[in-house]
């Protein structure tokens, strides 16, 4: 037992699996802790200045502060090259933190500051990471990486919505903006006591023009599937993030059972471990796929308890219970399609999903909610992810 102690406290202190799992389970702590506090203090702070229309603002301003990033993106390549990979996923966490100053001053301006350094972050973090773990693992073991890395930060996503939920309302916004700054520097120090190496790609400069990382990257269509299939994993998730708390909220239900209903929905992350079984005997098309369906298809289903909290909450959770399988074998498709030569150019394209799963839902809930109520956005994110599950067909059945 000693042995394996010791040998586990090593991999953690070299490039691999289980460091860059820790990593991300740091990252997601910190992040976790604010998922659900922003969308219910955004929804307070524009109440005071538009009861009527509040839910409309807080889906137009993750769709401004969505585009921004999306267009920043594209940033990314050049800065890698600039900085180099190490430097540059330092730079996203010191963003992040310097949004949490901006959301702990309880503005708008300082919600947007907060809520744009957050999501800069995102992208800086998560093209490096990608980057970390196509350098360092082997790609018959990136099935057993990615359900490593969902399962260590189950904890983190579970319980941080919650953490985060409970310090907003004891001591206010500065409380869960403070412990995210906290977790963040934890992760500087053991990132940099990690120091994963540099490698030789980076070396070479990005297209002066970012259209033709676009070119490049959409003349693929194994890549442009790839993409989809995270993109609408994102969008769905995005919805769940959000909207449910804000339901929750105008059906008059106390706010700590928003961050409970996140919570539980990210402790799902623990079933990564069965994912991992099923695809490694299946393969990870069916299961993407049937992912899609029966998430959609249940999301869809949650109108009919629109007017039971409690059931609509169950069943929502039930729907994010086959969502989680898209978290450990969404990214799979690209990681393996990708040439290693283009990756970091190509990552840069792919990780647009992320913003776009952003903007382009969020726009469409803010004019839906001006003509109906919740109910509209959810039948949205269900026929979207049975849509693309649809698409995720075309996926090669051996892959």
């Amino acid at each position: 037992m000693s042995s394996r102690l010791v040998a586990s406290k090593s991999a953690l202190m070299v490039p691999g699996a289980g460091a860059f799992a820790a990593v991300y389970a740091l990252d997601s702590a910190a992040r976790a802790l604010t998922a659900t506090v922003i969308p219910l203090h955004a929804y307070t702070l524009y109440k005071a200045i538009a009861a009527e229309d509040a839910d409309s603002y807080v889906g137009t301003t993750y769709s401004v502060v969505a585009m921004i990033t999306f267009i920043g993106t594209f940033l990314t390549p050049f800065i890698i090259h600039r900085l180099g990979r190490n430097a540059t996923f330092i730079a996203g966490i010191l963003a992040c933190m310097i949004g949490m100053v901006g959301l702990a001053t309880s503005t708008i301006p300082g919600l947007g500051l907060g809520m744009l350094g957050r999501a800069l972050s995102g992208v800086l973090g998560s093209v490096c990471l990608i980057l970390f773990i196509v350098d360092f693992i082997p790609r018959q073991n990136l099935v057993r990486s990615e359900t490593l890395r969902l399962f260590t930060s189950c904890l983190a996503w579970g319980f941080g919505p919650v953490v985060g939920v409970a310090l907003h309302q004891r001591y206010g916004i500065v409380a869960p903006a403070a412990v995210s700054i906290t977790v963040h520097l934890g992760l500087i120090l053991y990132f940099r006591r990690l120091r994963p190496g540099e490698p030789r790609i980076e070396a070479i400069p990005p297209p002066a023009n970012p259209l033709t990382m676009i070119r490049r990257f959409a003349a693929q269509k194994r890549l442009r599937l790839s993409w989809l299939i995270v993109f609408g994993r994102s969008a769905w998730w995005s919805m769940f993030f959000t909207y449910p708390a804000l339901y929750l909220q105008d059906q008059g239900i106390d706010e700590r059972w928003a961050g409970w209903l996140v919570g539980v929905g990210n402790l799902l992350l623990a079933l990564s471990p069965l994912v991992r079984m099923v695809a490694q005997r299946l393969g990870i098309r069916l299961p993407i796929v049937g992912a899609f369906w029966c998430g959609g298809a249940l999301t869809i289903g949650v109108i009919l308890l629109y007017d039971q909290p409690l059931g609509f909450c169950l069943v929502l959770l039930l729907a994010a219970t086959f969502v989680v399988a898209l978290d450990s074998l969404g990214n799979i498709p690209f990681m393996r399609f990708a040439r290693p030569r283009e990756l970091p150019q190509l990552a840069t394209v792919f990780r647009t999903y992320v913003d776009t799963a952003e903007f382009i839902p969020s726009a469409i809930y803010a004019m839906l909610l001006t003509i109906f109520d919740f109910r509209a956005v959810f039948v949205f994110a269900g026929v979207l992810a049975v849509t693309v599950g649809i698409a995720a067909t075309w996926l090669p059945k051996r892959l």
